[in-house]
């Protein structure tokens, strides 16, 4: 039985058909490509949570607009022996280019066919395909990829 539970928020920032991406440096998924985002911390709110880490990150600040999914992630035997709850929230992209931040190792924007070919050769975790893909309004089965990056735009209405 798993005895702690970690709460991960992630960013999903698009820019002229473009994805904002991370390689994360260590844990879990260390070396593999994921949106920005990480752990809850006492006293924030979802959105507060995916704001923060994305400027983190990657230097860009964004502002929460809409939760996309909430998946929940588990590895039994693996040496991170935890079951970690992942929400995903399409962001407005406010100012900054990607820099590279706390805890990964490159942050950048990348394209459509980019993201389809990493996902084929496994260097997206499965819980990131599906956010985008949700985020996309594509609920295709991997590896049957149909996204269009070039339509969202995330509008809050606010400036």
């Amino acid at each position: 039985m798993v005895d702690r539970f970690v709460v991960g928020c992630y960013g999903l920032v698009f820019d002229s058909g473009n994805l904002l991406m991370v390689r994360q440096g260590s844990g879990h998924w260390a070396g593999k490509w994921i949106v920005p985002g990480g752990k809850l911390e006492t006293g924030e709110t979802f959105e507060q949570c995916v704001e923060r880490e994305v400027l983190e990150e990657t230097s860009c600040k964004v502002r929460a607009v809409k939760q996309v999914k909430v998946v929940t992630s588990y590895s039994p035997g693996s040496k991170f022996e935890k079951q970690v709850v992942l929400v995903f929230y399409l962001c407005k992209l406010l100012g900054g280019e990607p820099e590279k931040g706390d805890g990964v190792s490159a942050a950048l924007w990348i394209d459509e066919e980019q993201f389809k070919r990493m996902a084929m050769n496994e260097t997206i975790p499965e819980q990131i395909f599906d956010a985008v893909s949700a985020a996309c309004g594509d609920t295709s089965a991997f590896p049957a990829v149909s996204l269009d990056f070039a339509r969202l735009i995330c509008e809050d209405g606010a400036d």
